[in-house]
């Protein structure tokens, strides 16, 4: 959550009070409030992969959870790409491999 007064183009930003404790931060957002949003996060839709994107934007593409299984995906252009991790299926070096040729289409 951003607060405080900018110092040059840098702004305060507050940790949230249950990042350190996974299982409470569930309970607080998920049970209490009905939901798994904190307030202070927005939701957006995704956009389709081939959406141009608006100038002065920068765009970051997520994903995670490939298993060995990248052969479908359509990535498209980003600025910042994150996989978020368990992108073998075995964790075999010929998946690390295949995995590291198919990043290599790309960036």
């Amino acid at each position: 959550k951003k607060h405080g007064s900018p110092r040059g183009n840098r702004t305060a930003v507050e940790v949230d009070e249950y990042s350190t404790n996974p299982t409470q931060a569930f309970t607080f957002y998920n049970i209490n409030q009905g939901r798994f949003q904190p307030p202070h996060v927005h939701m957006v839709d995704p956009m389709p992969h081939d959406t141009p994107k608006p100038p002065g934007y920068t765009r970051f593409v997520c994903i995670s959870d490939t298993h060995s299984r990248t052969d479908a995906i359509q990535m498209p252009y980003g600025d910042v790409f994150i996989h978020a991790g368990d992108f073998t299926e075995l964790g075999l070096p010929s998946e690390v491999k295949k995995f590291n040729d198919w990043l290599g289409q790309y960036f």
